[in-house]
């Protein structure tokens, strides 16, 4: 028979497994973002297609981590904050393999945009490109750590990310009320800008889902933010 020790501690190396695998997958994830926006920046279709190709990868880690969480939530039944942990991670997987969707959009218009004359503006992307790439750092990072804090620092950040998004798409639709031959390049950037938003969205919701671990307060659509995270 074996014992509550024993237990215990094959409980906590399931909990590590399905935390190192989320955290393999989130690396994969970052990596697929940069390789899209690398792509489009420095022109180069090869970075482009490792983007798209590496999808299937995050495809594969979200399928593993929900079956291992599944697995911890049949075999030990965990309660509490354990539950909100394995819940979590769960809705963290599905997050990181939306914004690897997002990359693979990015690349596919970045391989198209590279075939064509270069884009003046189109380092006017960089600026978007960074605040989404640090909210998504801080989000994997708060969920890693454990840390209810940075996570509200990603969700506060949205606003800004509204406004910056807002700035970048206006100015490249406004190109293309004018004549150019880069029309096609213009509108592929539109909705470039529009899917580094929804990454920003999908950062926020992993920020989110950390603050419901680690608080139990569940402050989605305007929920109360403890007051424990927003004392000075």
């Amino acid at each position: 028979m074996q014992t509550g020790a024993h237990i215990l501690s094959t409980f906590n190396t399931a909990l590590d497994e399905l935390k190192q695998t989320t955290l393999t997958m989130a690396a994969g994830t970052q990596r697929n973002l940069q390789n899209a926006i690398s792509g489009l920046m420095q022109r180069d279709k090869q970075l482009c297609n490792q983007a798209i190709a590496d999808d299937e990868d995050e495809d594969q880690l979200e399928i593993l981590i929900d079956n291992l969480g599944m697995q911890i939530i049949i075999r030990f039944r965990p309660v509490a904050s354990d539950l909100r942990m394995v819940i979590g991670t769960m809705k963290t997987a599905t997050n990181l393999e939306r914004i690897s969707d997002q990359a693979v959009s990015i690349a596919k218009r970045g391989r198209k945009i590279v075939k064509n004359t270069e884009v003046p503006e189109i380092e006017r992307v960089e600026g978007l490109y960074q605040l989404v790439a640090n909210m998504l750092a801080d989000s994997i990072t708060a969920y890693s750590d454990g840390n209810p804090e940075l996570a509200l620092t990603v969700v506060e950040r949205e606003r800004l990310l509204k406004k910056t998004h807002k700035t970048t798409s206006r100015f490249f639709s406004e190109q293309l009320e004018n004549e150019t031959s880069h029309y096609r390049d213009y509108l592929d950037l539109v909705f470039i800008c529009r899917w580094l938003e929804r990454v920003g969205n999908l950062s926020t919701n992993i920020a989110e889902d950390v603050i419901f671990e680690e608080t139990s307060a569940d402050i989605r659509h305007g929920g109360e933010i403890p007051p424990e995270l927003t004392e000075s």
